[in-house]
């Protein structure tokens, strides 16, 4: 089997700091968001796993090879942004195998281990959801089988929200299914998955849908911090004792980081290289090498490089962002 990860997205949605980092590479409960997705498909054992690269695409492949030096990797560029579709189609070569689909907005807990044991054409993972209007949903039947997927539908059909998770073992199919999208979408719209899906079902093809246990999105600053959150309750992070410091767990606090008369937690990550001082962060991300002094933070994200002091309330600073006195 091979894994296709499309990371080639603005995520315009989570600027400023995305202006100088890939979405992907944003830190989350102690990691970047693209290592809780490898994380969960490296025991599946994949000949290969396929980056569809993009905005700032170059970032990619050095964060790869040095925390997965053994991950057969290859990385492929989406050369302009025309849908979901067109991302996975720059990945075909990929379709000489079953192939995994996982798009880099969501971080899932799921049994992928089913895969070895699929009777259908496919798998579309799905989470039951409070609200379907916002979401991508799937209608199955009675047997769990996909029989359309609708888009923020206004009046119930389903609560099985889309979360972005495929499994396809016909790819044959699969291609036929993008070809006829790339054909039938109107000039000037986006490209989507989702068309060439029902295009399969219309030919007779099978998709099941199953549940994920687990469903985090990372589409917004709002859902990154509470994804931070939900995941540091799961998996609470390295929190180390130290003198003259006070942590209220759950918190992930990287190694290198300088914790010094301060109070922190719970629900924060700290990176790499960070300095913080006389200071109280709560339900926060601080990203590498930053520096925060004299300050009290919450609900925050701090991007690279940025200095915080005397400052209290909520901030969201970009890359080399200076905020206070001195």
């Amino acid at each position: 089997m091979k894994v296709i990860i499309p990371v080639a997205g603005k995520g315009t949605r989570m600027r400023p700091f995305t202006h100088s980092q890939p979405k992907a590479l944003l830190p989350v409960a102690g990691k970047a968001i693209i290592d809780h997705i490898v994380d969960r498909i490296v025991p599946l054992e994949p000949t290969e796993v396929v980056f569809v690269t993009g905005h700032l695409g170059h970032a990619f492949p050095e964060h790869i090879k040095q925390r997965y030096p053994h991950l057969n990797a290859r990385f492929v560029e989406q050369k302009e942004q025309r849908g979901t579709a067109d991302a996975v189609w720059t990945a075909r070569s990929a379709f000489d195998s079953d192939v995994l689909v996982v798009f880099s907005d969501t971080i899932f807990d799921a049994d992928l281990r089913i895969i070895k044991d699929c009777q259908c054409d496919g798998i579309i993972w799905a989470k039951e959801v409070s609200d379907p209007s916002r979401f991508g949903v799937c209608v199955i039947d009675e047997d769990g089988i996909l029989t359309r997927i609708v888009e923020k539908p206004a009046t119930f059909v389903s609560n099985l929200a889309n979360i972005g998770l495929y499994y396809v073992k016909d790819t044959a199919a699969f291609a036929n299914g993008i070809e006829h999208t790339f054909k039938t979408t109107p000039q000037g719209r986006e490209f989507y998955l989702t068309s060439a899906f029902e295009h399969m079902i219309a030919h007779g093809k099978r998709l099941c849908v199953k549940p994920v246990m687990g469903w985090y999105d990372t589409g917004t600053v709002e859902e990154t911090l509470a994804t931070n959150a939900a995941l540091l309750d799961i998996h609470p992070g390295h929190a180390p004792k130290i003198d003259g410091v006070t942590i209220i767990p759950p918190v992930s606090i990287a190694p290198s980081a300088k914790i010094m008369n301060s109070t922190i937690g719970p629900h924060v990550t700290i990176a790499d290289h960070v300095t913080v001082e006389n200071s109280h962060v709560k339900e926060s991300i601080i990203d590498a090498h930053s520096h925060v002094a004299g300050s009290k933070l919450t609900h925050s994200i701090i991007g690279q490089h940025v200095t915080v002091r005397d400052i209290e309330g909520s901030l969201l600073l970009g890359d080399h962002s200076r905020i206070g006195k001195g």
